[in-house]
C-alpha cells in the first residue's frame, strides 16, 4: 500500500495542523513525516481513528526530503509503517498510535500501540567478513513474526563489527552473526590520543606492532625514538593511551 501526500483534503489539513501544534519542537522534516502518516491513516486505516505518528526514537534524525514522501505498511500492520523518500534516497520505519475516545466519557489518553522492541536489520545482502557500516543497516520495529532472541537492538552494537556468516537483505542481525572487527592491523599508522581533558589533548601517529579489535589493547611504536606504548583501540586506526 502506497500513497503520496501531494494534495490534502480539509479534514486532513486540520489533522496535520493538530499534529504540528502538538510537536512544537519538531523539525520541518518531522512535521512532514507526521503529516504523511496522518494522511495514510485516513486513507488506509479507517478502523483506527486518528492514527498519528508515535514519538520517534531519540536516536532517529529525520532527513529533509525534496520530493513527496511515500508511506506503506510492508508488514501488513498500521502500527508499523515505512516512509520512503526518493530524493535524497532514504527510508525510515516508524511506529504509530491511535487516539481513541468514548462519546459518553471524557477523552481517554492516547493509546500507544508499540512493538516489543527495535531490531537491527541488513539493508542489503551482506557476506561473511564484511565490516559493518551505518549505511548497511537499519532499525526496524519487531512484530510477532520477528524473533528477538539474541537480536541486536541498536546500531551501535553492529557498526564496525565483522560478520562471521552471511546475512540476507532484510534479515535481523544477531549477536552470533558478528564479532569485534580488526580495526588496527600490524604495520598500520595509528592516531593515538593523549590526555582526557580539554586543557591537554595531544595526538601522535605511531606504528602498530600487533593486530587489535575494538576495545582491545595494542602495542604502538614511536618510529623516531623506538619507544613502545600500549593503547586501547577506539576506532579504525585510532587508539587512546592507557
Amino acid at each position: 500500500m502506497q500513497m503520496s501526500c501531494r494534495f490534502l483534503s480539509p479534514v486532513l489539513v486540520m489533522t496535520a495542523l493538530l499534529v504540528s501544534v502538538s510537536s512544537q519542537a519538531a523539525s520541518p522534516a518531522e512535521q512532514a513525516l507526521a503529516t504523511a502518516v496522518v494522511q495514510w491513516g485516513h486513507a488506509h486505516a479507517p478502523t483506527q481513528p486518528n492514527l498519528e505518528l508515535a514519538p520517534l526514537d531519540d536516536r532517529i534524525i529525520v532527513p529533509t526530503c525534496e520530493q513527496v514522501l511515500n508511506v506503506d505498511a510492508p508488514f501488513g500492520q498500521a502500527t508499523n509503517l515505512r516512509v520512503r523518500c526518493a530524493q535524497p534516497n532514504w527510508q525510515l520505519f516508524v511506529r504509530t498510535r491511535s487516539t481513541l475516545t468514548v462519546a459518553s466519557e471524557p477523552a481517554s489518553e492516547p493509546v500507544d500501540v508499540q512493538p516489543a522492541q527495535w531490531v537491527v536489520v541488513a539493508n542489503q545482502h551482506l557476506t561473511r567478513g564484511t565490516r559493518l557500516t551505518p549505511a548497511m543497516l537499519s532499525l526496524r520495529p519487531a512484530d510477532e513474526t520477528t524473533p528477538t532472541n539474541n537480536a541486536l537492538k541498536a546500531l551501535e552494537q553492529a557498526v564496525n563489527a565483522e560478520l562471521v556468516r552471511d546475512v540476507a537483505a532484510g534479515s535481523t542481525v544477531r549477536r552470533h552473526d558478528v564479532r569485534a572487527a580488526v580495526l588496527v592491523k600490524r604495520g598500520a599508522m595509528v592516531l593515538m590520543s593523549l590526555g582526557n581533558n580539554s586543557a591537554l589533548h595531544i595526538t601522535v601517529r605511531l606504528k602498530a606492532q600487533t593486530d587489535a579489535r575494538m576495545g582491545e589493547q595494542v602495542r604502538l611504536k614511536n618510529m623516531e625514538s623506538g619507544r613502545e606504548i600500549t593503547a586501547k583501540v577506539i576506532g579504525v586506526n585510532e587508539a587512546v593511551a592507557l
